[in-house]
């Protein structure tokens, strides 16, 4: 026969909740792009889910003081090593755009021809967007706009790159790395 336990704890120590508020935290930045996450990582782990293995380390790694603050430029999407673009700039505009100027960092002609895409935390609110294929890695240079919600806030960029090298179902695999931002002169105008 089985019963019904009398009393439920639910230890809510100082550590507990600290913990609890992480998690919290890291649960809803990774959600927003799990699918970009699961792309990169599509066929590469057999011993936990991509989204496992990223709220792992950024639990670890991604907060800093006490209480625990999100330390966006600390945030790793992706911790597969390979080629990616480099001396990643950003540039406010006015009307909400940002202009990106990168190195390609590759000589590879399939890298080089690739798309990259762009994914931008707001520090300000956790929320994240992503610009897809926004031009080809040998062009070093792209221009985005930012929603009006965005103003006044500052970004981290990740940029999403093809590795020639990283072969994942038959084709190149991806990479995303942390690249700029974090700073309150990366924000949007």
């Amino acid at each position: 026969m089985r019963t019904k336990a009398m009393d439920v704890k639910n230890p809510q120590t100082a550590g507990q909740m600290r913990q609890r508020g992480k998690f919290a935290t890291i649960v809803d930045l990774i959600r927003q792009v799990l699918p970009l996450i699961n792309m990169v990582y599509a066929g590469l782990l057999t011993t936990m889910s991509p989204f496992n293995k990223i709220t792992s380390i950024n639990l670890k790694n991604a907060f800093v003081g006490e209480p625990p603050v999100l330390d966006h430029s600390l945030v790793v999407l992706c911790d597969i090593v390979g080629s990616s673009v480099d001396n990643v700039t950003l540039t406010p505009q006015a009307d909400q755009v940002m202009d990106i100027a990168w190195n390609p960092g590759t000589t590879n002609a399939e890298e080089l021809a690739s798309l990259i895409s762009l994914v931008f935390f707001n520090t300000d609110t956790n929320k994240a967007l992503i610009f897809e294929d926004v031009a080809a890695r040998s062009v070093g240079a792209a221009s985005v706009t930012f929603p009006v919600d965005w103003v006044g806030s500052p970004v981290v960029l990740h940029v999403v790159t093809t590795d020639a090298a990283l072969v994942q179902a038959g084709k190149p695999g991806r990479i995303v790395k942390f690249k700029a931002g974090a700073d309150l002169t990366k924000i949007v105008l």
